[in-house]
């Protein structure tokens, strides 16, 4: 089993994968938003090829946690799969980008590399506190 990071954006979208015993996300791929069908359909070429059993969406919140307007459209576009049948998790993504850019710069060249950062950081903070749940879980 395998946890897919998205990263969406209204232009480009970033994807995430982790390893199969769900420790580790890992940038996997930038696709362009070409509207909703072209690019589901993409990303569940993707699912299927790699065993993915949950998705883990970002959503860019204002700074004081309020939902956006991105937000709420990262949420639709994450609800498309739940129609399809996978189980979908949110991420608090405020600051992913930030980060991405810190760790590999902010240039032409690594606007590329941002959005599938940036999806592997959204991805890694959901399986961190995925696995301390299921660590608090085993000791109570």
């Amino acid at each position: 089993m395998r946890c897919l990071g998205i990263d969406y954006g209204r232009r480009r979208i970033g994807l995430a994968l982790s390893d199969p015993t769900l420790l580790i996300a890992s940038p996997l791929i930038i696709i362009e938003n070409r509207g909703i069908k072209k690019t589901v359909l993409q990303i569940l070429d993707i699912i299927k090829k790699n065993d993915v059993k949950q998705i883990v969406v970002g959503l860019p919140l204002h700074a004081n946690g309020d939902e956006s307007e991105m937000s709420r459209e990262a949420r639709q576009f994450g609800e498309v799969f739940v129609a399809l049948g996978y189980p979908v998790e949110y991420v608090d993504e405020r600051y992913t980008s930030f980060e991405a850019e810190s760790l590999i710069g902010n240039n032409r060249q690594s606007k590329n590399l941002i959005d599938k950062v940036a999806a592997s950081i959204i991805l890694q903070i959901y399986l961190d506190e995925r696995r301390k749940s299921l660590n608090e879980s085993k000791n109570h």
